[in-house]
């Protein structure tokens, strides 16, 4: 089961540390990263995460840690196949409007670290990976959305996140058949 940081702590840690993306886009980040690149470290993805601070500075290395966490949850379920991988969200008590917004910049990070992985044309992907890439553009497009805050609204939300949810996992595998198939190609045509 999930267990990330409070998504309000993780939030205010980040304000704290002058950092300017929230969250949920920096779980969003996280995650895209964890699936174009080989591997990526602790270290490493801090140094994408947070910004430059000084040595010995108390808020930014709260936040280090309480993104250690969040590193160490999200690297431990994304592979596991009994899907208990999780988005880092608000709590379905926060309001829709807060989630809304949360799920797009989400998405947001997600577009961003395709980016800082070195994709820059998600065309030359194969199979469903430039879809799901778009549809995370439109869903990024999310708070801006119009909301009547009814059970319909609810309804949509929680498919959205599912979709997102699931869409990462897809992505993730498939990036990595498409990693094994253009090596394989590549061998392949060097004999």
């Amino acid at each position: 089961m999930n267990t990330y940081p409070d998504y309000d702590l993780v939030n205010d840690a980040l304000q704290r540390s002058e950092c300017e993306q929230d969250a949920a886009e920096q779980h969003g980040q996280l995650c895209a990263v964890l699936s174009l690149l080989d591997s990526i470290t602790l270290e490493q993805w801090l140094d994408i995460a947070l910004p430059k601070g000084e040595k010995g500075d108390a808020l930014l290395a709260e936040t280090r840690s309480i993104l250690s966490e969040v590193y160490q949850q999200t690297v431990q379920t994304i592979d596991v196949e009994d899907f208990d991988f999780q988005l880092l969200l608000p709590d379905d008590d926060a309001g829709l409007a807060q989630r809304l917004q949360a799920i797009s910049h989400w998405c947001q990070g997600f577009l961003m670290g395709i980016t800082h992985a070195g994709i820059a044309d998600i065309d030359k992907l194969s199979a469903n990976l430039p879809e799901i890439v778009r549809d995370f553009v439109e869903i990024s497009r999310a708070d801006s959305f119009e909301l009547n805050n009814s059970e319909e609204d609810e309804a949509s939300f929680l498919e959205i996140s599912e979709f997102v949810r699931m869409g990462t996992l897809l992505f993730r595998v498939e990036f990595k058949h498409f990693v094994r198939q253009q090596a394989k190609t590549d061998s392949e045509q060097k004999h």
